[in-house]
């Protein structure tokens, strides 16, 4: 695999040139932090009319993965951690944050969640990102 990461702004989350992509927009309220917000489409299910665990488990990698962008940090997913507190139906609002937790020589550690309308936390993570 070729080591040089490069952003082609296709990237399913959040890339502007994919046009079958969420196109997900970021902010980064300070540095090592990073948010978004969407409603989940409909063809994200899993069993009737609930979100499926994989796609809530992909926004929450692309979230940490953004908290390391906004540190000036390119890196890849080393392992991640999901655990699922409520199930969350398609259509609904959520808002996903994230942030580093730590930076150590090449791995960086991170956290994130899911929550919905309420501001129920719906899901949460942890990961740890091998800089590029």
């Amino acid at each position: 695999m070729n080591e040089e990461i490069v952003n082609d702004d296709h990237c399913f989350c959040c890339g502007k040139k994919n046009s079958r992509g969420l196109q997900l927009s970021f902010r980064y309220p300070e540095r090592g932090k990073a948010e978004t917000e969407c409603t989940i489409p409909e063809y994200f299910t899993g069993w009737k009319r609930i979100t499926h665990g994989g796609f809530l488990a992909m926004l929450l990698d692309e979230t940490m993965a953004h908290s390391c962008i906004s540190k000036a940090i390119t890196g890849v997913t080393v392992d991640m951690q999901v655990r699922y507190l409520k199930p969350v139906d398609v259509g609904e609002q959520i808002r996903v944050a994230g942030e580093v937790t730590q930076v150590k020589s090449r791995i960086i550690e991170t956290q994130a969640s899911v929550c919905n309308a309420a501001g129920d936390i719906v899901a949460k993570g942890s990961a740890r990102f091998l800089k590029v």
